[in-house]
Formats: C-alpha cells, structure tokens, sequence
C-alpha cells in the first residue's frame, strides 16, 4: 500500500500541468539568518530576493531549483510588521512544508552538525512506515523530513489546519480541482 500511494504522488506532477509556485507564509524576524539557514542546512538555493524600501519590505524566494520548474517557499521580511523584532510569532494556521529525501536519518544529522535542531528524531510514523522527522528554523517553522524516493521537487508537501476538514476537502476539490489521495 504505501509503494503503492508513493508511486502515485511521484506520478501525479507528470500527469498535470497546474502547480504551486510559491508559499507567501514565512514572516522573518532577520531575513539573511534565514536565507543562510535554509541554504546551508536544507541545501536551498536563493531563486531571487527584492527589497521594497517604498513600502518597507522585502522578500527572498527559495528552493531547490529555478522557478520555472520549482516550488519556492517566500520569505518576508517587513519593517512596517516587525521593525526592530528579530524573532517573530508564528500563526496558528500554516503548519509546516515538507522536505522529501532518500535519507532521513543522515539529512537529520547533517542539520544537527549545521546547529540546526531536529524537534522529531528520525523514525518511523506512528501505526505506519514512513520515515519521518522534523527540523526547526531559527524563527520557528517546522519542516518535516519525509523518506522518498528521488523526487525532482523536494518541496513535496504543505500542512494547513483547518477548522471544518470535509468543507475544506470540497473546497480544494472543487475550487482548485484537487483531488484526494487516500
């Protein structure tokens, strides 16, 4: 079952033309820390930054290639929300991203010798067979750390919370045209 539902996610991007290009979640509290942390710890790359000094923000998209092809995750920083705050409070509602790899075990330790923190040993799910783990940010942010095979966009998953899960489901179905993989 489970080579099976990974077999079909693998599958699914080739089959359609639609994807994310970017999250607009990740508010910073000092945007270079960030951009630093998730390049050398996550091996991210900068797709590209911008500062609007006239409305006193400024952005960095990441990700693990360009975003022609790619998910970036977007960060923000903005003096008008966090001037002079150099960590901010997440919201409740974004859960984490997640990062598939063919060794969890290894990314885990290669972001603890990066002075990353693992908040989830690497292990398996309980009552199934996914290998998983979670790392932090510095602001935060969970990512988790999912075992698959090689996939060409490791930005593979987004975890929302949701007060109503059925009106949700319908929501993505019918808005987005999603599909529920079971």
């Amino acid at each position: 079952m489970a080579d099976t539902l990974s077999a079909e996610l693998l599958e699914f991007p080739k089959k359609d033309n639609r994807r994310f290009l970017h999250a607009a979640v990740y508010r910073v509290g000092d945007l270079e820390r960030i951009i630093k942390f998730y390049t050398e710890t996550f091996g991210m790359k900068l797709v590209r930054k911008r500062d609007v000094p006239e409305e006193k923000y400024s952005n960095a998209f990441l990700g693990f290639g360009s975003e022609e092809s790619n998910f970036a995750v977007e960060l923000t920083y903005s003096l008008f929300l966090n001037y002079g705050v150099d960590k901010i409070d997440i919201e409740t509602g974004f859960g984490h991203f997640a990062i598939a790899t063919v060794d969890v075990y290894k990314l885990a330790e290669d972001i603890k010798a990066k002075g990353g923190t693992i908040t989830r040993e690497p292990g398996p799910v309980i009552g199934g067979t996914s290998v998983t783990a979670f790392a932090e940010d510095p602001d935060g942010y969970l990512f988790e750390l999912i075992e698959r095979p090689p996939t060409p966009e490791p930005l593979c998953q987004i975890m929302l919370r949701v007060g109503d899960l059925d009106r949700s489901i319908k929501f993505y179905e019918k808005v987005l045209f999603y599909h529920l993989i079971s």
